[in-house]
């Protein structure tokens, strides 16, 4: 893996949001593919945009999704960490330092399938899904799920480039 980190990330310390992908139409460390366009849910979702620390639903949230941009490639989102609330304190901080980067979706499938991946194992294609929840994470299964520079707000994670425009999932089997 060829990658880069870059030194300004997309983070607003006044305002405690950054900027970042929580979800890319790459294969994650599990085999499985995610199909960014067919997230199913997206008005329902921002009507409880619970943003959670690992996933942790017995935790209180860490912040708000304050923007969901979705692409055929990504999905990009913005939070609000919340004030006076020692962990999202906390792990606000790790990202304003650049320690944390790391991001994930909670999700059911709607539509899935299987897949070969390239080293021959398999892992899922899912094509339509309802997200429930994402969460800051140590380390995200997709590799692209990264908090984004600012300098790349519209184009690329850090440290890593994205495939050609993706058209249909059709485009994303290997």
């Amino acid at each position: 893996m060829h990658t880069f980190i870059a030194s300004t990330p997309s983070i607003d310390s006044a305002a405690r949001t950054v900027t970042h992908v929580i979800t890319a139409a790459v294969a994650d460390r599990s085999g499985d593919l995610i199909v960014p366009a067919g997230l199913a849910n997206r008005d329902e979702f921002l009507r409880n945009p619970v943003v959670l620390w690992a996933h942790q639903r017995t935790l209180p949230p860490i912040g708000t999704c304050l923007a969901l941009e979705v692409t055929a490639d990504r999905i990009i989102a913005t939070t609000k960490f919340a004030a006076g609330v020692p962990l999202a304190d906390d792990v606000f901080r790790l990202f304003e330092q650049g320690i944390l980067r790391g991001w994930s979706i909670g999700f059911v499938p709607r539509r899935a399938g299987l897949r070969r991946t390239t080293n021959g194992h398999r892992g899922l294609l899912v094509e339509s899904w309802d997200l429930l929840e994402y969460s800051a994470v140590p380390v995200p299964d997709n590799p692209l799920a990264l908090t984004l520079a600012a300098s790349c707000h519209r184009s690329a994670a850090i440290g890593y480039r994205l495939p050609a425009r993706i058209k249909t999932s059709a485009d994303l089997r290997p």
